[in-house]
């Protein structure tokens, strides 16, 4: 997150956190466009996994989760891997289901597809032993053996979806709250649909991105997926809504389509941030620990900051991640003389990083992209930017600016321009 401190000499000290570390530099109070409306100052949860049994044991609008279950069940528990505080979700939800009387063997941890070549992040190994058994399965939308059909929709949609969640008895959704480029809100029903569809509906899908802000209603992609939910059964949704770096701001249990609403206005309170209008210069970051980050989470950053940022202006992304973070998409982009022309290509080859392609072709179209990290410098060349070697760099950029926005972790926030800068200004 962005932090400022008391004006000196018409100055303030920004402090930036970027990945496990963070950075200050020096702006003139003129030049710094804030966000009209301070974010919701909702402290961090201390202890996550106390409140997550908290959670399940008064649901909104649900009895405990426990009482709905029998040692019978087969539970499908849709993760999303890039969390941070995964593993402390699922430690105390599986502590729960399991004093219902169902066994591990009937619990599946079920998988969005993962990116080849990109490892997972570590979270199995932060399981406890008594639990670390438990079957973990990977969505591979392109197995017909793997699918099942589950219905129609209104518009005419022959569903295919993971077998092993349509044939669940029981099906929880443990994961964050966030944005997302295709249904505005992602989370909950959208971890189940369109990730654990068919290649065909996910392709379409990632086809469907758009620039346009998030809004709560109006997206007919989100409202198909509502629909999914309810053709399913209404999952039982274990909501985080993220803070800075790896925290959590709240926790939310219940049916779905229930704390759906809760749960975007508490992401809107504490990510949503509204400038008076585009700034020159916009300084974003990705912040928490790497090993939880994709590459994806950097051009998505990036893509946020485009919203804020003037026509020509400059993007300066800060981060730790590495170049394993690549996937298939995004290490072919060095053959290419434009995002676009990677993005074709990625589209019509299908690739699983597509939208990767997509945030940074966004970024890229509006703005003059600077990187600050561990990234290659060749790269970073590849992505269309300029690698800075210093903080040093940054801060010239900034003492050049007429006008600049600091966004923290851009990969998850929703920025927003109210107006036009001011003839006079």
């Amino acid at each position: 997150m962005a932090e400022t401190t008391v004006p000196q000499q018409d100055r303030l000290q920004v402090q930036v956190h970027y990945g496990l570390t963070s950075a200050e530099f020096s702006v003139h109070s003129e030049k710094l466009l804030r966000a009209t409306e301070s974010q919701s100052d909702t402290a961090t949860v201390e202890d996550v996994r106390a409140a997550v049994r908290q959670a399940l044991e008064a649901p909104v609008d649900f009895p405990p989760l426990r009482q709905t279950l029998t040692p019978d069940d087969r539970l499908a528990i849709v993760v999303n891997e890039y969390f941070r505080p995964l593993p402390d979700l699922l430690v105390p939800l599986l502590e729960h289901v399991q004093q219902a009387g169902v066994s591990l063997e009937r619990i599946t941890l079920l998988c969005p597809p993962r990116i080849p070549g990109v490892a997972p992040p570590p979270w199995r190994d932060e399981l406890p032993r008594a639990l670390a058994q438990v079957r973990v399965e990977e969505h591979d939308p392109g197995d017909r053996a793997r699918l099942a059909y589950l219905a129609g929709t209104q518009g005419g949609r022959r569903l295919y979806l993971n077998r092993t969640l349509v044939e669940a008895d029981q099906i929880i959704v443990a994961g964050p709250a966030e944005y997302d480029p295709v249904l505005g809100y992602g989370g909950g029903l959208g971890d189940l649909f369109p990730n654990l569809a068919d290649a065909p509906t996910r392709q379409e899908f990632l086809r469907r991105a758009v620039e346009d802000p998030p809004a709560q209603t109006g997206n007919p992609a989100l409202r198909e997926a509502e629909e999914v939910g309810w053709l399913i059964g209404v999952p039982f949704w274990l909501a985080a809504v993220p803070g800075p770096g790896d925290t959590v701001r709240a926790i939310f249990a219940g049916p779905a389509a229930t704390i759906a609403p809760l749960v975007r206005r508490t992401l809107d309170s504490q990510s949503c941030y509204r400038f008076p209008w585009r700034a020159e210069v916009v300084v974003t970051a990705v912040s928490g620990d790497p090993r939880w980050h994709r590459f994806h989470d950097l051009t998505r950053a990036l893509a946020a900051a485009s919203r804020v940022v003037q026509q020509g202006g400059k993007i300066i992304a800060l981060s730790q991640l590495g170049a394993e973070t690549l996937g298939p998409a995004a290490r072919q982009l060095g053959q290419f003389e434009s995002p676009v022309a990677a993005l074709t290509r990625a589209r019509r080859e299908q690739l699983a990083d597509t939208q990767t392609v997509w945030h940074l072709a966004v970024a890229a179209r509006r703005a003059h992209l600077y990187l600050f990290g561990n990234l290659p410098h060749e790269l970073v060349e590849n992505m269309f930017a300029t690698a800075l070697t210093s903080l040093q760099e940054v801060q010239r950029l900034l003492d050049h600016a007429e006008s600049c926005i600091f966004l923290p972790d851009g990969h998850r926030a929703n920025a927003l321009v109210l107006g036009t800068m001011p003839a006079t200004a």
